[in-house]
C-alpha cells in the first residue's frame, strides 16, 4: 500500500479499507471480471506491488505497462489496471500512454481511492470519454473507475 497521507486520507474518508493492496486490487480485479487467464497490463505508482500481488493470486500473464511503444504490444490487453495515482492528470497519463495495449472490449480500471473530490472523479469520467473509452454515467462515484475500449473503433489518444 502506498502510504502517502493523502490516499490513506481519502480512503478512510470515503470508506475503502485500508489494509494493503490486496483489498483495492481485489475490487478492481472483480469490477473487471478478471480471472487469471487474462492478460493484464499494470501501471502506476504502485504497479511494481500490484503486479506482485497479482503473480502471488495466480495472475501468470501479468506485464507492466509504461508506454505503448511497439505494434506487437497493441491490442494485446484484456484488463489494464492503474493504481497509485493521486491525481485526475497523473492517471489520465497513464491511461493515454498505455491504452493501445488495451484490446477492443477490454477494460480499464482505475484505482481512484485517492481522488476525493467528486467533481474531479467526474473529470476523470469525462477525460476518459474523450479518449474514446466507455464509461458508465455514474462511474465516479466509486473508488475504481471502470472504463471499456469500445469493440467499434479505435480509441483515439
Amino acid at each position: 500500500m502506498s502510504s502517502h497521507p493523502f490516499r490513506q486520507a481519502a480512503q478512510f474518508l470515503l470508506g475503502v479499507p485500508t489494509d494493503g493492496i490486496n483489498q483495492t486490487l481485489g475490487r478492481m480485479l472483480a469490477l473487471a471480471q478478471a480471472t487469471p487467464l487474462c492478460f493484464v497490463a499494470v501501471t502506476g505508482p504502485d504497479a511494481g506491488e500490484a503486479m506482485s500481488v497479482l503473480w502471488r493470486r495466480g495472475y501468470d500473464r501479468v506485464e507492466a505497462a509504461r508506454r505503448a511503444t511497439c505494434r506487437a504490444a497493441d491490442e494485446q490487453s484484456d484488463v489494464l489496471l492503474i493504481v497509485g495515482c493521486s491525481t485526475v492528470p497523473d492517471a489520465r497519463a497513464a491511461v493515454a500512454s498505455t491504452m493501445a495495449m488495451l484490446r477492443p472490449g477490454g477494460v480499464v480500471v482505475i484505482d481512484a481511492g485517492a481522488i476525493i473530490d467528486l467533481e474531479l472523479r467526474e473529470r476523470l469520467a469525462s477525460d476518459l470519454r474523450a479518449l474514446g473509452l466507455d464509461v458508465q454515467p455514474q462511474a465516479h462515484l466509486s473508488a475504481e473507475l471502470l472504463a471499456t475500449r469500445p469493440f467499434s473503433a479505435r480509441a483515439a489518444a
